[in-house]
């Protein structure tokens, strides 16, 4: 797969560190009065060696570019995850504090920056991980769970990516889903990495203990040929509801959005986009999701009102669409979209 890699992978991530600068959006701080929304996960930095031996590192990690989607959104959002006191983690939390994003566990770790090494070829990249005791994972269950329980009126809260495979925080947030409020809802994105992966049964039934709580499960294509090599994507989505799952929505590129529930199914598609980059462009379409549904005060039985839901895909997927439009995962600011017929309630 190329570095745009593929729908919702967050390598490479955002800003570049060394390259460009941050785009000079007009400012637009949150406006609108929204409950918040914690996000748990990593972030990263990628570090993409080209051909010639160059390095270009650029920072990233799914969960962050949903916190960061919400946050540019007007969303609330509070980002579960150890922030390095390192150089990469002083571009992290500059990167957060500029996405009005709120770093949960605001103290600097001691241990380095999770890194993601890409080797860039014609054939697809290379990726290399270096995870274990680095600072995103290295969260104590009672600092964590205390921050969490701060939290006044929490709406939701995301677990994903790499989070649901790196120990301590894969069994932490896995505790933290499933102990969560009947009301708060629960979105899990796998978005899964076979190549990081050691125990790949012990991984996908992690997987599936997650679904079983979760009001939204959202999965690319790819994600599902990988946890059910020998179903259909479609087939591979009943199964995630057939454990639990309220809702599941699956990607596929450019083509249509499916959200699917065990009373309703709908396919929304997606516009032509004239496209610079697919990082993060399945993360800008959860962080959208979740900004869409909490927004207009909506909750788990929700869900399985069809109109309902394809409206909210349908608005998720223009924050992905532009989203691709830019280099980088640059999720769009509210003032970006508030004149958009989706957004206009912000």
């Amino acid at each position: 797969m190329s570095p745009q890699h593929r729908d919702g992978v967050a390598t490479p991530g955002d800003e570049r560190i060394r390259g460009l600068p941050l785009p000079d959006y007009e400012e637009s701080g949150p406006e609108m009065s929204s409950p918040p929304i914690a996000v748990l996960g990593e972030n990263l930095v990628d570090l993409l060696v080209a051909h010639d031996g160059s390095v270009n590192a650029v920072i990233g990690g799914g969960p962050l570019n949903v916190a960061r989607t919400i946050g540019r959104l007007g969303g609330d959002a509070r980002f579960i995850s150890g922030v390095s006191a390192d150089a990469f983690g002083t571009f992290v939390r500059d990167a957060l504090t500029d996405s009005h994003v709120t770093i949960a566990l605001d103290a600097a770790r001691e241990e380095p920056t999770t890194l993601a090494v890409v080797e860039l070829n014609p054939r697809g990249p290379r990726y290399h991980f270096h995870l274990n005791d680095t600072a995103a994972f290295a969260l104590g269950a009672e600092e964590t769970t205390r921050a969490l329980n701060a939290v006044t009126g929490l709406a939701a809260i995301y677990f994903g990516t790499l989070g649901v495979l790196v120990e301590p925080m894969a069994s932490l947030g896995e505790a933290l889903v499933l102990n969560a409020a009947a009301t708060t809802l629960v979105v899990i994105d796998p978005n899964c990495r076979p190549s990081a992966v050691r125990d790949h049964d012990a991984y996908r039934a992690r997987v599936a203990r997650l679904s079983a709580r979760a009001d939204v499960v959202k999965v690319s294509t790819e994600d599902l040929a990988y946890l059910y090599p020998a179903l259909s994507p479609l087939e591979g989505a009943h199964e995630l509801l057939a454990l639990g799952a309220t809702c599941v929505i699956v990607t596929d590129g450019a083509g249509p959005v499916t959200a699917l529930t065990r009373e309703v199914e709908v396919r929304v598609d997606v516009a032509a986009t004239e496209v610079v980059d697919t990082v993060g462009a399945g993360d800008a379409l959860v962080g959208g999701f979740m900004t869409w549904w909490t927004g207009h005060g909506l909750t788990g039985q929700d869900l399985h009102t069809g109109a309902t839901l394809r409206d909210a895909v349908a608005a998720a997927i223009e924050i992905s669409r532009l989203t691709c439009q830019r280099a980088g995962a640059q999720p769009p600011r509210r003032d970006e979209v508030i004149a958009l017929d989706d957004w206009r309630w912000l």
